[in-house]
């Protein structure tokens, strides 16, 4: 008999507690079996499927409209929308690799966005990031849980009762492994102690960087693994 119906026969048996905790490991299982094994194994038992498929199309779905609408908010504030960049290294090929990757991208980007709040500007500007802030939010905590972190987990793998904002500096340094080329666009940056409306249109870049590399990786992923 194998361990599922084992179980299964043990969840018709036992009163609702235990129940429950066998019911959870059952759901556990499959978790781990989602991450150990090869893309087109786990496609096949259908590891890669339901809520897990929904939710990644969800947050690619998410990126790339973060992406047109910095690329259209930009020129109503007097900017130039960076070109997108070219960039490596993001194909994976399981899904153990997939889940660290979105985790450590989506949680990135929620550093990122708080680091930068404090020296926007205009009110618009800063509404608006607010509210990708807190999609990009949703995105990192629902892969925490993914992969087994506490929901509020940090790019230092910190448990936290308050985001830690993240300097340019140090979101430059966890995303360039990705960036191979800027194609003429700005740096990925912005200045620190400033608040100007050129500053402002260079938050907005920095942002849009960000949300290009995160919409590419799902772009390319997603479809392939899910």
């Amino acid at each position: 008999m194998t361990a599922k119906r084992i179980i299964e026969r043990e969840c018709a048996e036992a009163g609702p507690d235990r129940r429950q905790f066998l019911q959870k490991m059952t759901l556990a299982g499959a978790a781990g079996a989602a991450l150990t094994l090869g893309a087109s194994t786990a496609q096949a038992q259908g590891l890669g499927g339901g809520d897990t498929r929904r939710n990644f199309a969800d947050i690619q779905r998410h990126e790339n409209a973060h992406v047109a609408f910095l690329v259209d908010v930009i020129p109503k504030f007097g900017g130039t929308p960076r070109p997108k960049p070219t960039f490596r290294n993001l194909r994976q090929s399981n899904f153990r690799d997939f889940f660290q990757v979105a985790q450590d991208l989506e949680n990135t980007g929620v550093g990122a966005y708080l680091g930068a709040a404090k020296w926007i500007l205009n009110r618009d500007i800063l509404a608006a990031a607010g509210s990708i802030a807190l999609i990009e939010g949703r995105h990192a905590g629902w892969i925490n849980t993914l992969v087994g972190d506490p929901i509020t987990f940090n790019v230092d793998n910190q448990e936290q009762s308050f985001e830690k904002p993240l300097s340019p500096e140090r979101v430059l340094a966890l995303a360039s492994p990705f960036i191979l080329n800027l194609n003429l666009g700005p740096a990925v940056g912005y200045e620190e102690n400033v608040t100007t409306a050129a500053n402002d249109i260079a938050i907005l870049n920095f942002a849009l960087a960000l949300e290009y590399l995160e919409a590419e990786f799902y772009n390319i992923n997603v479809p392939a693994l899910l």
